[in-house]
């Protein structure tokens, strides 16, 4: 891979951006976000749900708030993980709470009345598309993560791990089977195109 020639005070903060479904690089300011791994135990995300909402306003998620709709698990918790690494300045530390997130580089944002804030740079990030993955956002809803495992594993034919009995069956969800197949799908065209349309979120950290 040919390598980008800087001028100097540029080369250190190389960071990776997402845009249109696809990658590309750009220097300082890279903003990012915090969200819900897809495979986290439900007992893991109330917990970082209940330690999250300690330091962050959770109040939108509540009930009658605007980011209450819609009403999943993993769309209110990735909204409380968000705020809170917002608040406490972006470091990747700040995205982990018991290895139940991930960074995001794109807006997780779903439902338009609901914008997940992202208050700057975050922390420096892999510079190598192959360190990255492909997630659905927190807030797709559940026919449009079965209209992508159909789509993608009718074209690849490989999703035979989210299958009964495959390594990655459990938990038996569809947000847990649709980032295997939006990430296989990912990684094997070659392309690092993520849109799936526009509910893709490209990550830094592994979602398995």
């Amino acid at each position: 891979m040919a390598k980008l020639a800087l001028p100097g005070p540029v080369i250190s903060l190389l960071l990776l951006f997402f845009f249109s479904g696809e990658i590309s690089m750009l220097v300082n300011g890279q903003k990012a976000w915090c969200v819900a791994k897809p495979a986290a135990p439900q007992h893991a995300l109330q917990s970082a749900l209940d330690y999250a909402c300690n330091y962050a306003d959770c109040s939108p998620t509540k009930k009658g708030g605007s980011c209450y709709d819609p009403d999943r698990p993993v769309h209110h918790v990735s909204f409380a993980m968000n705020a809170y690494y917002q608040k406490m300045g972006r470091n990747q530390w700040n995205c982990h709470l018991n290895n139940t997130s991930l960074i995001s580089l794109a807006d997780p944002s779903y439902n338009p009345c609901c914008q997940f804030m992202s208050g700057g740079s975050g922390p420096p990030l892999p510079q190598e598309q192959e360190d990255t993955w492909c997630v659905p956002k927190p807030g797709t809803p559940d026919s449009a993560l079965q209209n992508i495992i159909n789509f993608t594993c009718g074209i690849l034919k490989e999703c035979s791990e989210i299958q009964e009995h495959g390594s990655c069956y459990f938990p038996n969800t569809l947000i847990n089977h649709a980032p295997f197949a939006m990430n296989l799908s990912y990684k094997t065209d070659g392309c690092y195109n993520c849109d799936f349309n526009c509910v893709g979120l490209i990550v830094v950290t592994n979602p398995s």
